[in-house]
């Protein structure tokens, strides 16, 4: 294919703009006739320090910009003239704030901004509304401002390679994302209503520091890759079986490396969060000495019961469960064999008289959390279909699959509990006591 060559800063670029292929002058006229003559613009690796400003002046029918690989510090004011704009990139430069003008663009669709210099971005940046796929990686951002949640157009959000140690909950609430790329980062968790995503097909958060993956099933079964989380030493039972009958034509010695390459092993780290509640667990390993382990749960449990432990569900988490109960259709279905998991969720509709204003009641603010963020699990006795919110009896263990992961499984009582023992798939079990 015959490759154009221009110029800019006294060095010539192929039209692919990957190779330097000598040195001359800029022709400006070319410029604005490759400008008049195109609807997208490659002009990547060209050391621009400046966004041009002969796009202003001629590209008002320009429809998507390329520029990576400059020098770029800023955008300019005027750029909300582009009004044809679909897909801005400007990967690989060294901007280091989005400025308000940018998020006048509303009829960005693809916006890149990945390699760049920026710590935060803008709230008014929810308002590109419009945008199907937002690239922030390889920044330094630490947060995602909430007016985002507003994007209910966003398909694909890549935020790798920057300083996340959390993700806010309203993620799983965009109900059009498809794909959510948040490797190399350091997040210790991930938003619980990330299972109730409708969409969602995959989730990639290798390298970071995971403790935990949400322990109840995912709506929308989405492929999870969480290699090299090397504090994330357990699965739910749930989420376990989701995950391997996803690869269960494979062969079952290579589950353990399938489902988290570097995952499961003893390591513990020492800065967990104290309001976690943690188990010792004790695993019988070879040669007769048992080896002890320490898991720790999703911050949204409270209270948790061995399944020998007869007590009585406290008023508050049976309001929870009753609330959500008539509200939502939640439901979580597990057989085997062949693994199967099926994980239902659907909103009841509600009438006048039965709606709850929340804003009445002194601790709103938390049971509206836990209640749109969804169940910490539904319990896993087939027979029940309780969500379970603060407080559950817990089983450790392994399954028949793949004995070499542990497994949690949480029932809402101890009935439950003791049925789930006697007829589940867990084939090992493991003893376990809370140390905090």
């Amino acid at each position: 294919m015959y490759s154009y060559r221009y110029s800019y800063s006294n060095t010539v670029y192929c039209s692919e703009c990957i190779d330097y292929c000598g040195v001359k002058e800029v022709d400006s006229t070319e410029m604005v006739n490759e400008i008049k003559n195109k609807v997208i613009l490659h002009w990547n690796c060209r050391g621009l320090v400046e966004f041009p400003e002969v796009i202003r002046d001629y590209g008002s029918h320009i429809q998507e910009i390329y520029l990576k690989w400059n020098k770029l510090t800023t955008l300019p004011s005027w750029i909300k003239e582009l009004f044809n704009v679909t897909n801005l990139y400007v990967y690989g430069n060294l901007i280091k704030e989005v400025p308000p003008q940018l998020c006048q663009m509303t009829q960005l669709v693809v916006l890149d901004l990945s390699d760049n210099k920026l710590e935060r971005l803008p709230p008014c940046i929810g308002n590109l509304i419009n945008l199907k796929s937002l690239l922030l990686n390889q920044n330094f951002i630490d947060k995602l401002p909430v007016e985002m949640s507003k994007m209910h157009n966003l398909e694909i959000l890549s935020i790798s390679w920057n300083k996340f140690v959390a993700l806010p909950e309203w993620i799983g609430s965009l109900p059009k994302l498809k794909e959510l790329n948040a490797d190399n980062n350091c997040l210790k968790e991930l938003p619980n209503r990330l299972t109730l995503s409708p969409q969602l097909a995959i989730i990639s958060v290798c390298s970071n520091r995971l403790r935990y993956l949400p322990l109840n099933g995912f709506v929308s079964s989405p492929c999870i890759r969480f290699d090299a989380n090397i504090y994330l030493n357990y699965l739910s039972y749930p989420l376990l079986y989701q995950l391997i009958s996803q690869v269960q034509d494979t062969l079952i010695e290579n589950h353990r490396n399938i489902l988290g390459y570097g995952c499961f092993t003893m390591h513990c780290e020492n800065t967990t969060l104290h309001t976690n509640i943690k188990l010792t667990v004790k695993i019988n390993a070879l040669h007769g000495k048992d080896i002890d382990i320490i898991i720790e749960l999703p911050r949204q449990l409270l209270k948790v019961h061995n399944v020998h432990e007869n007590t009585v569900v406290p008023l508050w988490e049976l309001a929870l469960r009753k609330v959500y109960t008539e509200r939502y259709k939640h439901t979580l279905s597990i057989s085997a064999p062949p693994i199967n998991i099926s994980v239902q969720y659907e909103p009841i509709p509600i009438k006048n008289s039965q709606k709850i204003d929340f804003t009445m009641y002194s601790m709103n603010y938390a049971l509206c959390n836990l209640l749109t963020n969804g169940p910490t699990s539904i319990c896993v006795n087939s027979q029940c279909q309780q969500p379970i919110f603060t407080e559950a009896w817990v089983l450790v263990g392994a399954i028949h699959q793949i004995e070499s992961i542990i497994t949690t499984a949480l029932c809402c009582c101890k009935r439950c509990a003791s049925e789930f023992s006697k007829h589940s798939n867990m084939t090992v079990k493991y003893d376990w006591h809370c140390i905090n």
